[in-house]
C-alpha cells in the first residue's frame, strides 16, 4: 500500500489494507511523516517513503507563479503539477528500489501517490489505483498521464512503463458515490466500486464529554490535517458557532496554537487531533473544508454538512456536490463570516430536509461493496 504522507491520503486506504491483512496477506504500508509513525506504533509494517505535500506546493508556486491566481475550476492545474510532476517523481525514486528488493505481488496506491504506479511498472508488479475522492477532471487525468509517461521514460527500464492512461495501473477502486456527481465521462482505466469508510487506529479515544449524556447538538469542526493552520477562518467560524445552542468539537491540527483562536465559549472544545471514524457517529453536524475524506466519512453517517472550501482543487466541487444533493450547504472563502456560519449551521440543525437527504446518501454508500468484498478482485490481479 503506497500513500502520500498525510492523514487525508493514508487513512482512506487503510480499510482496504485491513481487509487484505484479515484475509491472510502480508501488507506493507509505504508512507512517511506522522502517519508512518502512528501506523508503526499501531503495529503495521511500514516502509518510509517521504514525499512532502507542503514542500511540493511551495516548489510549484515558486516555479510557476501563474498558478497562484487560478479560479477554483482551474485549480486542477496546481494539483496536476504537484502530484503528477513533483511528488510522482519523488515517490517513484524512493519506491522503485523498495519494490525491486521486496518483490510484492501487488501495489495498491492512493490515487495521488501516482508515482507508485510508475515504480510498480519498473518492478514488473501490477498496480491498482485506490480512489480517495471524486473523479479528477478529464484534463487533469490527461495531464497526469502525460507527466507519468514522461517520468516512466527516464532510466534504463523506461520500456517497462506503459504510456497513456494505462500508466495508472490495472484497476481503479472507486469510492465516490454516483449521486454526488462526476466531472468526467469515465475513468481512464477500468473501475470497481468500493465503499468508503472512515478509519482510525485501534484504541484511539474520543474526548470523554462526547460519549456522555448531552443536552445540545454537537457540531464537529475541522479544516483538515494539511490546511490546519487557518486561524483567521477558524476564529470566524467559531464566532458564528458560539451564538448557537450547540456544543462544538474543533480539531485544529498540531500546527496551530489554540491560543491563536482567542477567548472561546465554554461550549467549544479544542483538540489537536481526534479519531474521526469514532467521532462521526457521535455528532450531529459537520463543518469542514470540503476535503474528500471528511465529506465521505460524514456522508456515510448521514450527517448534514457545511463545507467551507479553502484552496485544494477538489474542495470546491465537493462543496457544490453537497449543496446540489441537498445534504449540505457551502460558503465560498469570501462568504465565511460569523453571521453566515451561524445561519448555515442553524439551518442544518433545524431543517430536517438536509438530514433526510443525508440519510439517502448514507444508504447509497452502505450499498457499495465493502473492502472485504474486493479482496478477491485484488487477489486475482496479483495472481
Amino acid at each position: 500500500m503506497s500513500s502520500l504522507p498525510a492523514f487525508g491520503h493514508v487513512y482512506p486506504v487503510m480499510p482496504t489494507a485491513e481487509a487484505l491483512r484479515a484475509a491472510g496477506h502480508d501488507v506493507v504500508v509505504a508512507t512517511g511523516g506522522a502517519p508512518a509513525d502512528r501506523l508503526a506504533a499501531a503495529g503495521w509494517k511500514v516502509e518510509r517513503v517521504d514525499a512532502v505535500i507542503e514542500a511540493a506546493v511551495g516548489r510549484v508556486m515558486r516555479e510557476r507563479p501563474e498558478l497562484r491566481t487560478l479560479e477554483p475550476r482551474e485549480r486542477w492545474r496546481v494539483a496536476a503539477a504537484m502530484f503528477g510532476e513533483v511528488l510522482a517523481g519523488e515517490v517513484d525514486e524512493q519506491l522503485t528500489p523498495l519494490l525491486r528488493s521486496t518483490r510484492p505481488d501487488l501495489v495498491v496506491y492512493e490515487e495521488l501517490a501516482m508515482g507508485a504506479a510508475v515504480a510498480a511498472a519498473r518492478a514488473g508488479v501490477p498496480a491498482v489505483r485506490h480512489g480517495v475522492g471524486p473523479w479528477s477532471p478529464p484534463p487533469m487525468e490527461a495531464a497526469c498521464a502525460g507527466a507519468l509517461t514522461e517520468l516512466g521514460r527516464r532510466g534504463e527500464d523506461g520500456e517497462l512503463v506503459p504510456e497513456g492512461p494505462g500508466v495508472f495501473g490495472r484497476l481503479h477502486l472507486d469510492v465516490w458515490p454516483a449521486s454526488l456527481g462526476r466531472p468526467g465521462a469515465r475513468l481512464p482505466i477500468p473501475a470497481s466500486p468500493l465503499r468508503p469508510q472512515a478509519w482510525s487506529e485501534d484504541g484511539q479515544p474520543v474526548p470523554g464529554w462526547l460519549e456522555g449524556p448531552r443536552a445540545r447538538p454537537v457540531v464537529y469542526l475541522t479544516l483538515g490535517t494539511v490546511a490546519s493552520g487557518e486561524a483567521p477562518v477558524l476564529r470566524e467560524v467559531l464566532a458564528g458557532l458560539s451564538g448557537l445552542d450547540v456544543d462544538v468539537l474543533a480539531a485544529v491540527g498540531s500546527a496551530l496554537d489554540p491560543g491563536e483562536l482567542g477567548p472561546l465559549d465554554p461550549r467549544v472544545h479544542v483538540e489537536a487531533f481526534v479519531p474521526a471514524a469514532r467521532v462521526f457517529p457521535l455528532v450531529d453536524v459537520v463543518v469542514h473544508h470540503g476535503g474528500s475524506g471528511t465529506l465521505l466519512g460524514a456522508s456515510a453517517e448521514g450527517l448534514p454538512q457545511l463545507a467551507l472550501p479553502q484552496r485544494a482543487h477538489d474542495q470546491f466541487p465537493n462543496a457544490a456536490a453537497l449543496r446540489t444533493q441537498g445534504c449540505g450547504l457551502d460558503l465560498q472563502p469570501e462568504e465565511v463570516t460569523a453571521p453566515a456560519v451561524h445561519e448555515a449551521v442553524r439551518r442544518l440543525v433545524q431543517d430536517a430536509s438536509h438530514r433526510e437527504a443525508g440519510r439517502r446518501l448514507a444508504e447509497e454508500i452502505a450499498a457499495l461493496p465493502a473492502p472485504s468484498h474486493v479482496v478477491g478482485v485484488l487477489e486475482d490481479l496479483a495472481a
